[in-house]
Protein backbone atom coordinates (compact mmCIF):
# COMPACT_ATOMS: atom_id res chain seq x y z
CA UNK A 1 0.00 0.00 0.00
CA UNK A 2 1.24 3.46 -0.87
CA UNK A 3 1.23 5.48 2.37
CA UNK A 4 2.47 8.71 0.78
CA UNK A 5 -1.03 10.28 0.59
CA UNK A 6 -1.60 9.48 4.26
CA UNK A 7 1.78 10.87 5.27
CA UNK A 8 1.13 14.05 3.28
CA UNK A 9 -2.22 14.37 5.02
CA UNK A 10 -0.64 13.92 8.45
CA UNK A 11 2.00 16.51 7.62
CA UNK A 12 -0.66 18.96 6.46
CA UNK A 13 -2.63 18.28 9.65
CA UNK A 14 0.44 19.00 11.76
CA UNK A 15 1.28 22.17 9.86
CA UNK A 16 -2.35 23.26 9.98
CA UNK A 17 -2.62 23.10 13.77
CA UNK A 18 -4.10 26.15 15.38
CA UNK A 19 -3.20 27.76 18.70
CA UNK A 20 -6.30 26.28 20.35
CA UNK A 21 -4.98 22.77 19.71
CA UNK A 22 -7.52 21.95 17.02
CA UNK A 23 -6.16 20.89 13.66
CA UNK A 24 -7.43 21.63 10.22
CA UNK A 25 -6.65 19.13 7.51
CA UNK A 26 -6.41 19.99 3.85
CA UNK A 27 -7.02 17.00 1.60
CA UNK A 28 -6.96 16.95 -2.17
CA UNK A 29 -10.02 16.13 -4.21
CA UNK A 30 -8.18 13.19 -5.81
CA UNK A 31 -10.62 10.29 -6.18
CA UNK A 32 -8.87 7.09 -5.06
CA UNK A 33 -11.56 5.43 -2.94
CA UNK A 34 -10.59 3.53 0.18
CA UNK A 35 -12.57 1.46 2.64
CA UNK A 36 -12.15 2.47 6.25
CA UNK A 37 -11.97 -0.03 9.09
CA UNK A 38 -15.32 1.41 10.17
CA UNK A 39 -16.95 0.01 7.01
CA UNK A 40 -17.40 3.40 5.33
CA UNK A 41 -15.99 4.40 1.94
CA UNK A 42 -13.94 7.58 1.59
CA UNK A 43 -12.88 9.39 -1.57
CA UNK A 44 -9.21 9.08 -0.61
CA UNK A 45 -6.91 8.04 2.25
CA UNK A 46 -6.42 11.61 3.43
CA UNK A 47 -10.12 12.11 4.01
CA UNK A 48 -10.33 8.88 6.00
CA UNK A 49 -7.27 9.83 8.03
CA UNK A 50 -8.64 13.30 8.69
CA UNK A 51 -11.42 11.76 10.78
CA UNK A 52 -9.10 9.23 12.46
CA UNK A 53 -10.13 6.18 10.42
CA UNK A 54 -7.58 3.51 9.50
CA UNK A 55 -7.66 2.10 5.95
CA UNK A 56 -8.94 -1.48 5.61
CA UNK A 57 -8.26 -1.74 1.85
CA UNK A 58 -8.14 0.21 -1.40
CA UNK A 59 -11.45 0.55 -3.22
CA UNK A 60 -14.97 1.07 -2.00
CA UNK A 61 -16.35 -0.91 0.94
CA UNK A 62 -19.55 -2.19 -0.61
CA UNK A 63 -19.27 -2.54 -4.33
CA UNK A 64 -22.44 -3.89 -5.94
CA UNK A 65 -21.16 -6.61 -8.25
CA UNK A 66 -22.83 -9.66 -9.76
CA UNK A 67 -21.97 -13.04 -8.28
CA UNK A 68 -20.96 -14.54 -11.63
CA UNK A 69 -17.70 -16.46 -11.84
CA UNK A 70 -15.59 -15.12 -14.72
CA UNK A 71 -12.10 -14.93 -13.16
CA UNK A 72 -9.68 -12.15 -13.98
CA UNK A 73 -6.08 -11.70 -12.87
CA UNK A 74 -5.33 -8.36 -11.22
CA UNK A 75 -1.97 -6.64 -11.75
CA UNK A 76 -1.47 -7.16 -8.02
CA UNK A 77 -1.39 -10.95 -8.52
CA UNK A 78 -4.83 -11.54 -7.00
CA UNK A 79 -7.45 -13.59 -8.86
CA UNK A 80 -10.85 -11.87 -8.70
CA UNK A 81 -14.12 -13.73 -9.31
CA UNK A 82 -15.06 -11.19 -11.99
CA UNK A 83 -14.01 -7.91 -13.58
CA UNK A 84 -16.42 -5.86 -11.47
CA UNK A 85 -14.70 -6.89 -8.23
CA UNK A 86 -11.28 -5.98 -9.67
CA UNK A 87 -12.61 -2.59 -10.76
CA UNK A 88 -13.98 -1.98 -7.26
CA UNK A 89 -10.45 -2.43 -5.92
CA UNK A 90 -9.18 -0.07 -8.66
CA UNK A 91 -7.03 -2.87 -10.12
CA UNK A 92 -6.30 -3.33 -13.80
CA UNK A 93 -6.61 -6.93 -14.93
CA UNK A 94 -6.40 -9.52 -17.68
CA UNK A 95 -8.91 -12.30 -18.39
CA UNK A 96 -8.42 -15.61 -16.57
CA UNK A 97 -6.95 -16.69 -13.26
CA UNK A 98 -3.50 -15.58 -12.14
Amino acid sequence: MDYRPVLACVLLAFLGSTVSGESSVICSSLYRPVCGENGQSYDNACLAGSVGVQIAHQGMCNCPCPKDLRPVCGYNGVTYHNACLAKCDLVSFTPGEC
